[in-house]
């Protein structure tokens, strides 16, 4: 990560319109704490899950480029790639089954109209 956690955070919290003041009471900091979450280039995991929270913001996709995070993030995007595929393909075979159910019902009812007239004209004649 080129830029610091840090300054990461201050930008958010910036554009998020907060002062040090304001982000220190929603994180239960004092602004001379703000301040110096503001210069670290690195930040407890517990502390950058509160400010996550109360800034709205994923902090850790910053370290999502980095290993072992990277590897990790790519193998948990490629499980759930291989579950959309896979319920994708199920999704399209129930599909096709639902038209060829339709069809049958289809040719069905068609079946039974024409038995219905049969039977009709024969008590008729």
């Amino acid at each position: 990560m080129q830029e610091k956690i840090g300054q990461i955070i201050k930008r958010i919290a910036i554009s998020r319109g907060l002062s040090q003041k304001q982000f220190g009471e929603k994180i239960n900091r004092t602004k001379q704490a703000v301040a110096n979450i503001y210069k670290r280039s690195t930040i407890d995991i517990e502390l950058l899950k509160v400010i996550s929270e109360q800034l709205d913001h994923d902090f850790l996709e910053y370290y999502y480029e980095e290993e072992p995070f990277k590897t990790y993030r790519d193998q948990l995007v490629n499980e759930w790639e291989q579950k959309i595929n896979s319920l994708t393909t199920e999704l399209s075979l129930r599909d096709k089954l639902i038209e060829k159910n339709e069809e049958i019902l289809l040719l069905q009812r068609k079946y039974i109209a024409q038995l219905e007239d049969k039977i009709i004209n024969q008590a008729t004649e």
